[in-house]
């Protein structure tokens, strides 16, 4: 088994995590041990014939991507096991994501809303901070409102996790949709897997514009997407926001904050008119972006 790892800038995090698509079974994976250190981009593969090949292919894609990498041979531990050592359980209030080999050995409360996930190098588990940050957005807006009469929209849905989080938590009519379809037949899995109801959450194969066609309007709207796209988008992402709803939008540098949430404010007020509130959060290096639609 060949251990492949290479060093990458932080603006490149985002865009290959949407180029991987969010896989449920996948050879790569990205790293990062914490704030100030450098991310990586490591991937398992079984001989080193496959690993030139596939770095030839991401190099195809991300021309910015050194032609080198770090090579280690792995004995005696396979792919399988080392993805483990990355994968942790995290918990927000009720909300717990855990990997589902520790299902028996990791305790969660009796009331907690637990989502199970296996995900090989996927992405999409709830391990990037931007995920995170979406979720706490959905938990704050449920603090003052009963769950079951709020609507999720999960917009760039990836492996479903945010979507199948708010099925979690009692929301009432959920939907999310990717322009992948990989994307969109993982979430379906992972609702089979967690136990979830078909007709609790809808899944669809669409982009931006036809997505927020079929979903309608929602209370919550999660956006976990890179910066730019969002701001080409801006018109659907406001206007698919319910009076006194939220917008959270994610996958926001946190150095692009600031330029993001000025974008979006002046969309919203001429969408939406006054009483307009917005906030940001940083999470390490990455950022979200609130807004709020008032009545």
């Amino acid at each position: 088994m060949i251990e492949l790892k290479c060093p990458i800038h932080e603006d490149m995090v985002q865009p290959l995590e949407d180029h991987f698509c969010e896989l449920t079974r996948s050879s790569w994976m990205l790293f990062h041990e914490g704030p100030g250190k450098p991310h990586f981009v490591m991937g398992y593969f079984d001989t080193k014939a496959e690993a030139d090949e596939a770095w030839a292919g991401l190099r195809k894609a991300f021309k910015k991507l050194p032609a080198a990498y770090e090579e280690t041979v792995m004995a005696d531990k396979d792919w399988k096991e080392a993805y483990k050592e990355h994968l942790k359980p995290w918990d927000h209030g009720r909300l717990h994501w855990v990997p589902a080999w520790m299902r028996g050995k990791h305790a969660v409360p009796a009331d907690a809303a637990v989502i199970w996930f296996d995900a090989g190098l996927a992405f999409g588990t709830g391990d990037h901070p931007t995920t995170r940050l979406c979720a706490i957005r959905m938990m704050d807006f449920l603090e003052t409102r009963p769950a079951a009469k709020v609507s999720v929209t999960d917009a760039g849905c990836g492996s479903g996790i945010l979507a199948l989080s708010a099925a979690k938590l009692g929301c009432g009519r959920i939907a999310g949709f990717d322009r992948d379809p990989e994307s969109v037949r993982v979430s379906i899995a992972n609702r089979e897997e967690n136990g979830i109801a078909d007709d609790a959450v809808a899944f669809h194969h669409a982009g931006l514009e036809e997505g927020f066609r079929l979903t309608g309007r929602a209370d919550v709207v999660l956006a976990n997407i890179i910066s730019d796209v969002l701001c080409i988008y801006a018109d659907n992402l406001i206007d698919s926001v319910s009076p006194g709803g939220v917008l959270a939008l994610s996958g926001i540098l946190a150095k692009e904050q600031d330029s993001v949430r000025a974008h979006f404010e002046a969309k919203c007020r001429e969408a939406w008119g006054e009483g307009l509130r917005s906030d940001g959060r940083i999470m390490g290096e990455w950022s979200d972006v609130a807004l709020f639609r008032p009545l």
